[in-house]
């Protein structure tokens, strides 16, 4: 469970599996948004556990724009890639057997090198490198933005870094069906996701900000 807090709030909010926020005064939800793009363990907003402990940068996920969020983006190829090299460091048997075949494979190309009329020189391939040069990502199959949420929640539970999920203006694109089954795959794959809203989501529990900064609580 995490809990989040910033200078309007008179008590945190608690987020625990899939947690609404609305913010009503435009301001203050533009203002918002820029401290959660602009996340560092220093600045107004906070973000922590029951023990206190800060939510550091890495590990917050934070989509504004589901739409365009490229699932496959740099960074989240990166820490997949750390992933898989942590779960082969795990597997010492199958990692040996990788590092003997790139060896071989680095060695018959330092041979053709050799035979080049230019001086040529080669580094040693590293798992890292390996990885992107199978081109290894995400597959991807949405069609929809439902399934692309789906997605993007699939890949969170799966990056060991990440610890907090955060939605901006995600819940206009759903039907109260279709969040209704979102929240029981966030509940399902026990993770905290946090929606940050400009309007309220009819039906749902929620936190309401309201225009004079009074937070309360709708069933």
């Amino acid at each position: 469970m995490q809990k989040i807090n910033f200078g309007l709030l008179d008590q945190p909010i608690k987020i625990s599996n899939s947690t609404i926020l609305t913010i009503e005064d435009t301001k203050v939800f533009a203002y918002l948004v820029k401290l959660f793009y602009q996340y560092n363990e220093e600045n107004e907003l906070r973000i922590f556990n029951d023990k206190q402990n800060k939510l550091k940068a890495s590990e917050l996920m934070l989509i504004t724009d589901v739409l365009g969020y490229e699932l496959n983006s740099s960074t989240i190829v990166k820490l997949i890639y750390e992933d898989l090299e942590r779960q082969l460091n795990e597997k010492p048997e199958v990692k040996s057997m990788i590092d003997k075949l790139t060896s071989t494979i680095s060695e018959l190309i330092n041979y053709e090198l050799l035979e080049h009329e230019l001086d040529l020189e080669s580094d040693e391939i590293t798992i890292i490198e390996l990885f992107k040069a199978l081109g290894i990502k995400i597959e991807t199959k949405s069609d929809t933005i439902f399934e692309k949420l789906i997605e993007c929640i699939q890949v969170f539970k799966n990056l060991s870094k990440k610890k907090l999920l955060v939605f901006v203006n995600t819940c206009s694109y759903l039907t109260p069906e279709e969040l209704n089954e979102l929240n029981n795959y966030i509940s399902l794959y026990g993770v905290d996701v946090l929606y940050v809203e400009p309007r309220q989501v009819n039906g749902f529990k929620q936190y309401i900000l309201d225009e004079d900064y009074f937070l309360a609580i709708s069933e």
